[in-house]
């Protein structure tokens, strides 16, 4: 006696076991780092070519952050140094007071002096890396060639709380200092963004060689678990089918 029709069912299995396989396969295409089939050895030699450079403009973005790095901790350092001269600066012109007696001069020469060396120690601990920011020239070979910078300490030997034009040389010293750090920040950042939008084109064309674009392997996977969740639910249904034709004919 033949209960139900067992070939739906065996197709089902079949169908899902398709399925499965089809959803293996584009698994190990998304988590793979190189496609697991190749393609002829002129497109393999080509997509090769497109990975290394991709490679060398991906380092060179990284050497890049790290060219910002050193500029914003050089930046804050300059931002310190200038609230510390401007207080310097007050305490300049409260030295130009004449009803101040020799004690509270002495007390003003102190705090300047306090705010110098503090100013000296802000320099010399701004370190990106373990190596002093403003060390000299330093080059970053970033995706858009080499990226040169030349921080310079500023020098505060001729500081004098008693000379408010040294201040205000100093103070302007600083600000020009950092609007060349901005000026160079900003070049910094604009070619880290083209060269991100390089990187991106050359990875589609690396893919496209080796047939692995990313965006068709998630749909392949969605596809493949769309037919395994149909095919589930096909088994499942032929399933309870026999079981009640099982059920009617044993009643």
């Amino acid at each position: 006696m033949k209960i139900g029709n067992t070939q739906n069912t065996n197709e089902s299995l079949i169908n899902l076991n398709k399925a499965k396989e089809e959803e293996e396969k584009a698994l190990q295409k998304i988590s793979s780092p190189r496609p697991i089939e190749s393609t002829d050895g002129a497109s393999l030699a080509i997509a090769n070519a497109l990975l290394a450079q991709a490679n060398s403009m991906s380092q060179g973005i990284r050497n890049a952050n790290d060219a910002l790095g050193v500029l914003q901790i050089a930046d804050g350092t300059l931002s310190t140094l200038t609230d510390s001269e401007i207080q310097i600066n007050e305490l300049s012109v409260a030295l130009g007071n004449p009803a101040l007696n020799s004690s509270q001069r002495a007390m003003i020469q102190n705090d300047a002096t306090a705010l110098t060396q503090s100013m000296n120690d802000a320099v010399s601990q701004a370190t990106f890396n373990g190596k002093n920011v403003f060390s000299g020239q330093m080059s970053f070979v970033t995706g858009n060639g080499t990226e040169s910078i030349n921080l310079q300490a500023p020098n505060t030997a001729n500081l004098s709380v008693n000379n408010q034009q040294s201040i205000l040389d100093f103070i302007e010293q600083v600000g020009m200092s950092r609007a060349d750090i901005g000026a160079a920040m900003n070049g910094i950042q604009s070619g880290i963004n083209s060269s991100m939008n390089t990187v991106v084109n050359l990875k589609a064309a690396e893919g496209n060689l080796l047939d692995d674009d990313l965006a068709e392997n998630y749909n392949e996977l969605n596809t493949a678990k769309l037919k395994a969740n149909a095919a589930l639910y096909a088994a499942s249904f032929n399933n309870q089918y026999l079981q009640s034709r099982l059920d009617s004919l044993l009643n």
